[in-house]
């Protein structure tokens, strides 16, 4: 019997090493990611209640604030990224997350609107910044036949970590005190405080000692690039429709109970969790990264129209609609995933993945402009038709994304 209990034990762990990257600093790091995502979950839950109830701003100024802070990580996207580049990802990752931890550290320090203003344009500058320089970093360390694929695990490790964050989050805020809102952010500071020690435990990356001469920020004037990077921000609008359009949706227009909008999310959860990684596979260049993202258009659509489908429905076929349609959905998610992660990989220059991540970074900030506005003034305005109009979107940029990848994938002319 004693020789059994090693074994059980293995089969018991399976599922979660699954998740995992094999052993090393490739495990490592997706404990970063884990520690992360951790204290994200029980941060962002918490975050504008933390301010309008505990700083007592007014929401429109914590509206305010965080548009000016994400104006200021739209432009910092590809000087921070650069910067990796040329003093060593690695280095500028760690002065980085040491940086955010102090920022959080300092939330329960404001007392006024410009107090507010600078600790979260700091801290959306630090986490943009962080994005593209672990992703180069990860890039390196993975090497080009891995990095896709170590990107899906991290993402899987992510989404199960942000999981636990928020259901503490929802523990804290049955409190409800001044104490509890401030342990939130005290947490994710320490999170990224942890993070930054692990991190000194990888290998670190040098600098690239022989490159190519280029002008700063050159990505900037690489149209392919620029216009790859913007399609592919528009087509992630499509997470909008999960966070702030489906449950308006379920709440107003069909006759699903409530408590649907806390099962769809916990439903996408799981699914990505267990999808990732298999969805990754064969999108590590650009022709196998198109592919992905055309399936990913195909199942966007087929999202919207069951979508659309939940608000003709009796309570029970509503559930089962919006379930089938969060299947699709997230299918969806983890084939754009994976596709936006090949090409990002593949079209940026070797010797300068930070400043090419950094641009990517900038596309996907469409998604908090543009995606809460797009997707419920279609979805809220215009009902069955908006969603079947949406899904259109998804599908005709999840077209034009491949062909604007073999663009960019295409030498120079002379």
């Amino acid at each position: 019997m004693a020789r059994r209990m090693p074994d059980t034990a293995a089969a018991s762990l399976r599922p979660l090493t699954a998740l995992l990257p094999p052993a090393g600093p490739l495990r490592r790091y997706t404990f970063i990611s884990l520690a992360d995502a951790t204290g994200t979950g029980l941060f962002l839950v918490v975050s504008t209640l933390f301010f309008t109830h505990v700083v007592g701003l007014p929401a429109g100024l914590v509206g305010l604030g965080l548009s000016l802070a994400g104006l200021a990580a739209l432009l910092g996207a590809v000087p921070l990224g650069s910067l990796g580049d040329r003093l060593g990802h690695r280095r500028v990752w760690v002065a980085l997350t040491v940086f955010q931890a102090l920022v959080f550290a300092a939330y329960p320090l404001v007392r006024s609107f410009p107090g507010f203003v600078t600790v979260v344009t700091l801290a959306a500058l630090g986490g943009v910044g962080t994005s593209p320089i672990r992703g180069a970093y990860l890039s390196r360390l993975a090497g080009p036949a891995q990095r896709v694929r170590a990107s899906a695990y991290n993402q899987a490790v992510y989404n199960a970590g942000f999981a636990v964050g928020a259901m503490g989050a929802g523990a804290a805020l049955g409190v409800g005190t001044r104490t509890a809102y401030v342990t939130l952010v005290l947490a994710n500071a320490a999170s990224y405080a942890i993070s930054a020690v692990v991190l000194l435990t990888l290998p670190a990356a040098a600098p690239e000692q022989h490159r190519p001469a280029s002008r700063p920020f050159g990505v900037l004037r690489d149209p392919r690039f620029l216009t790859v990077s913007l399609l592919n921000g528009l087509l992630m609008t499509y997470g909008a429709v999960l966070t702030v359009a489906l449950p308006l949706w379920i709440v107003r227009r069909t006759q699903a109970p409530p408590w649907t909008v806390a099962g769809v999310f916990l439903l996408n959860t799981l699914l990505v969790v267990t999808l990732q990684v298999r969805a990754s596979r064969g999108a590590d260049t650009v022709p196998g990264a198109a592919r992905a993202i055309r399936r990913a258009g195909g199942a966007l659509l087929l999202a919207c129209v069951v979508f659309a489908l939940s608000g003709t429905l009796d309570p029970s076929g509503a559930i089962l609609a919006l379930g089938a349609g969060c299947v699709l959905l997230t299918v969806g998610e983890v084939q754009q995933s994976a596709g936006a992660w090949g090409l990002s990989y593949d079209l940026a220059p070797e010797h300068r993945q930070g400043e090419y991540l950094g641009a990517f970074a900038m596309g996907t900030r469409i998604y908090d402009t543009a995606g809460p506005v797009l997707v419920m003034g279609l979805i809220l305005g215009l009902g069955t038709v908006g969603w079947l109009l949406l899904g259109l979107f998804f599908l005709g940029l999840a077209v034009s994304l491949p062909a604007a990848a073999r663009w960019a994938d295409r030498p120079p002319g002379p």
